[in-house]
């Protein structure tokens, strides 16, 4: 593509995370682009489509010249979240995406202490329960939708221990969740979807609020949402809206991120018995599998979002400024370049390189979370169900931003 041409000059871009199969395989409409147009501008997005590590991870980096901040968008007045979904608005004008580069070094100095490894490790007496006790119900089944009946409720059940929800509110904050994660592109929403993220987004944050004002009450030890509340009543370093965003993100990132963790884990080893038969004898080896599989496997479909801040030239295009990059970390991680022999399934493979949970200053808060789940519940269902089999291959539900798998049918067999 030659340095002068812009949006307006470029061919129809081939991108179409809707196409039939893309969900089940994305990785060859993803090599074409990176082979014959890295850059290039998706209409239905509005926004360059970046898919070779080399350019990902050079944006990823460039915080001077490009923003994280969606309200620097130049379609936001019509096309985004405060126009569509006004309601989330609250929560996007004080998330760590949308906070200037001092008050984001800040808050994530302040909050990043309880997000170590050693500080979510005092959880997993409690993930470790939680699993056993999907498992006993499971087993009693026989056949069962590992995504529905084992994946979905883990995460939801943590991250009600972690904040000490309510019993019975679990399923309103997953709707939230849900909600949310649709949100982060409402452009791409279906229009007759949009009331129903419109009133998750609105119940979430009423729940939000009523959690932190009965936290304020009654504040627990050893827990996560008195620690931040009290960090912020001391010095007033963490505003109210501030806390509010980072518990909403909290919650969002830790219901979706493990969800899909877990099942494409599953599924990638379910699909080869050779690995399956690998973990068996070097169950140490799952840490490694669950690092592969967002590699190899990620779930996003969109990648991770950024916004010129100028005008400027930028892997052989000409950005304007206001410009959404769609960065496809997926694309990335499949590249020659970055990775050798991308398509082969590694789970020896040295993954320094990968950016699954994004790079630099927005690297994920809650990584440490998300894996900790993720090897207690592989590692529990291959020590518990040694023979099971897959009954079906994966099946997709429709999703703006996500690669959603809805049904991976398993028959668990117990070891006899």
């Amino acid at each position: 593509m030659s340095k002068e041409q812009t949006k307006s000059e470029t061919k129809s871009c081939p991108f179409n995370p809707y196409a039939p199969g893309f969900d089940a395989n994305p990785y060859p409409m993803f090599k074409e682009l990176r082979t014959h147009e890295p850059i290039s501008y998706w209409d239905q997005g509005h926004g360059w489509i970046v898919t070779r590590y080399e350019d990902v991870i050079a944006a990823l980096r460039d915080n001077k010249r490009f923003s994280t901040n969606s309200a620097d968008w130049e379609l936001a007045s019509t096309l985004g979240t405060a126009a569509l979904i006004p309601e989330r608005d609250e929560l996007n004008k004080s998330n760590l995406f949308a906070l200037s580069d001092a008050d984001h070094a800040r808050v994530r100095k302040l909050v990043s202490p309880a997000f170590t490894p050693r500080a979510v490790e005092w959880l997993r007496p409690d993930v470790q329960a939680i699993v056993d006790e999907l498992l006993d119900a499971a087993e009693a089944k026989g056949t069962v939708n590992l995504v529905s009946d084992i994946a979905d409720p883990i995460p939801a059940r943590v991250m009600s221990s972690l904040l000490k929800i309510p019993k019975g509110r679990e399923v309103l904050f997953q709707r939230f969740t849900e909600a949310s994660i649709k949100s982060i592109l409402p452009s791409l929403i279906p229009s007759e979807e949009l009331a129903a993220v419109r009133e998750g987004i609105r119940e979430g944050i009423v729940l939000l609020r009523e959690t932190i004002e009965e936290r304020r009450r009654n504040p627990v030890e050893n827990d996560i949402l008195t620690t931040l509340i009290q960090t912020e009543e001391q010095g007033d370093k963490l505003s109210t809206s501030e806390l509010l965003s980072l518990v909403g993100s909290l919650i969002v990132g830790g219901f979706e991120t493990t969800v899909h963790l877990i099942g494409f884990t599953m599924a990638n080893i379910l699909r080869r018995p050779e690995l399956f038969a690998q973990l068996k004898a070097e169950p140490e080896l799952i840490k490694n599998t669950l690092e592969e599989v967002l590699r190899h496997d990620s779930f996003g479909k969109l990648g991770l979002t950024r916004y010129a801040r100028e005008d400027m030239e930028f892997g052989g295009v000409k950005l304007k400024k206001g410009q959404r990059l769609f960065l496809m970390n997926n694309s990335a991680m499949h590249d020659e370049a970055a990775f050798p022999n991308p398509e082969t399934f590694d789970v020896r493979r040295n993954i320094t390189a990968s950016i699954a949970f994004g790079h630099g200053m927005h690297f994920c808060l809650g990584v440490h979370l998300a894996r900790l789940e993720g090897r207690i519940a592989v590692g529990t269902l291959l020590k518990r169900f040694p023979d099971m089999k897959l009954v079906k291959p994966p099946a997709f539900g429709p999703h703006p931003v996500l690669r959603k798998m809805e049904t991976l049918e398993v028959q668990l067999l117990a070891r006899s």
